[in-house]
């Protein structure tokens, strides 16, 4: 017995023993004269397998029963439609013995799946083809055993008899000049053998096949659209498959992910796909400087988009942060509208406020400002980030905040950031705010991020006293010192900060 037969159960024996079982009925089909003699006995069959005994069922399907329909749908075609009575029978039976178990079925699939989803992908494309002339119920009937046949076929592909014909044929169809139904059962088949973990990556090496999906996800029917986008996801998962993915389908995904008169759906699994490859170390770099930041232009768009669903608005805005590192947040912080957009979003009620912060939070983690630089924005952009933590110090959530304390505390560790920190309008004010929260760890951190700042203005000397001496001179401040607590006098380089802040930083020292 050979490995297929132990694994699914299909014994050639057993065919010879179908003359003693209900296969009889199908069998004198075979032996009928004419097509109206056949016709007879096959409405016979149909009578006689209409039943729901799970069992019988799969004892006729190990008896051989699917095959004896294929070979008659064989001597059907290429004339489906003068014999459309024979194939809408053939197609009920089919459709009355997958009534069988899981197992039983899946078997089917494996032995006789090539067969008969090219007969009846056959069937399919002339019955749309010919419009009118064409037989609606048997194209409906047709589509019906192949959607039944499809949910069970997340098997191995080393599993399916002639797996090499069968995957070749199926991107033959997508890149041949077939209907669009032909083409999007022919992208759900391969969908569905790439949800089995051991295909993914045996189809990404399949010739042709990233060009099938390209052709799909072009197409005008957004149903094919929709089976090209799971395709790429399905691969996406794989972590051998992320490098060659993103080289050879970037601008399919895109374009996915564009959605420009696409669906829902697509465009959901685009994003999806697109969470997969971003969390690739690789990738993150080529993704963020792909066409001068289009990729990142095209998530905030999305992230921010008042049309767009709330589950591709938050993939967006975690595509953003996964791909936030610090080999590339200097360039993300540059594509116009990120810090402001995302800012906006964290100041919002719902679950996207936190995935919004975060990225600021990891953003400012690694963009800080070199005044050396030859870089000309480098100065601009890092003010942008500034303000970005500023707007959601003043967030609703408490989560929010934490993160807004992080970031101001990953700044405030580098003295020539707490320059720009200071010299930064709002920054303070939006800080002193924080010193009252409700939150102790939120309180506490902007405390400490407030004594940091004074600590380094305080070591400017006598002159940054002087200097607020001058600016205020009508004003009695006695200052004092201490050894555990310098007052946290908020001088920046270019101007002075008002009287009522001063104040409440010394407060919070003494």
């Amino acid at each position: 017995m050979t490995a297929r037969g132990k694994v699914i159960g299909y014994f050639p024996s057993m065919v010879k023993q179908r003359e003693k079982t209900r296969l009889m009925k199908l069998l004198d089909v075979t032996r009928a004269k004419d097509d109206s003699h056949r016709l007879e006995k096959l409405q016979l069959a149909v009578e006689a397998l209409d039943h729901h005994d799970r069992q019988k069922h799969d004892d006729d399907i190990k008896a051989g029963a699917v095959q004896i329909i294929c070979s008659i749908l064989r001597s059907c075609s290429p004339f489906f439609i003068a014999k459309s009575e024979l194939v809408k029978c053939c197609c009920t039976i089919l459709l009355q013995l997958y009534r069988c178990s899981q197992d039983r079925a899946r078997a089917s699939f494996c032995t006789d799946g090539f067969t008969l989803l090219t007969n009846l992908l056959e069937v399919i494309e002339i019955n749309y083809r010919l419009g009118k002339l064409g037989d609606p119920k048997c194209l409906l009937l047709a589509n019906d055993v192949i959607y039944k046949l499809l949910d069970v076929s997340k098997v191995p592909l080393t599993m399916v008899k002639n797996k090499d014909e069968f995957v070749s044929s199926l991107v033959s169809n997508i890149n041949g000049c077939t209907g669009k139904y032909v083409m999007q059962l022919s992208l759900k088949s391969i969908a569905s053998l790439s949800e089995h973990a051991e295909n993914k990556q045996v189809l990404l090496g399949v010739k042709d096949l990233l060009g099938a999906v390209e052709v799909g996800s072009r197409h005008m029917d957004r149903a094919v659209r929709v089976e090209a986008a799971r395709i790429l996801l399905n691969l996406a998962w794989e972590p051998k498959n992320k490098s060659k993915l993103l080289q050879s389908s970037i601008g399919t995904i895109l374009a996915l992910v564009a959605g420009d008169g696409g669906s829902v759906t697509s465009q959901s699994y685009a994003l999806q796909t697109l969470t997969h490859l971003a969390t690739d170390t690789n990738n993150k770099i080529n993704l963020v400087d792909h066409n001068n930041g289009t990729v990142i232009s095209t998530l905030v768009h999305i992230a921010s988009s008042d049309t767009s669903q709330a589950s591709m608005s938050i993939d967006a805005t975690k595509i953003i942060g996964y791909l936030t590192c610090r080999a590339t947040a200097w360039n993300i912080a540059s594509v116009p509208g990120v810090c402001t957009t995302l800012s906006s979003l964290a100041c919002r009620s719902d679950d996207l406020a936190q995935l919004a912060a975060k990225a600021i939070h990891k953003m400012a983690t690694y963009v800080h400002y070199h005044p050396k630089t030859k870089r000309q924005d480098f100065k601009t952009v890092h003010a942008f980030m500034l303000q970005a933590i500023v707007t959601i110090s003043y967030g609703t959530s408490t989560d929010v905040l934490k993160y807004a304390v992080k970031a101001y505390s990953e700044q405030a560790s580098f003295r020539r950031d707490r320059i720009q920190i200071i010299g930064h309008k709002g920054l303070l004010s939006a800080l002193s705010v924080l010193t009252h929260d409700e939150n102790n760890f939120v309180s506490e951190c902007a405390k400490e991020i407030l004594g940091t700042l004074a600590c380094d203005e305080l070591r400017q000397g006598i002159q940054v006293w002087r200097s607020c001496y001058v600016a205020y001179p009508r004003r009695k401040t006695k200052i004092k010192f201490s050894n555990r607590v310098a007052i946290p006098l908020q001088v920046s380089w270019m101007s002075f900060i008002s009287m009522q802040t001063f104040n409440l930083v010394v407060n919070l020292a003494f």
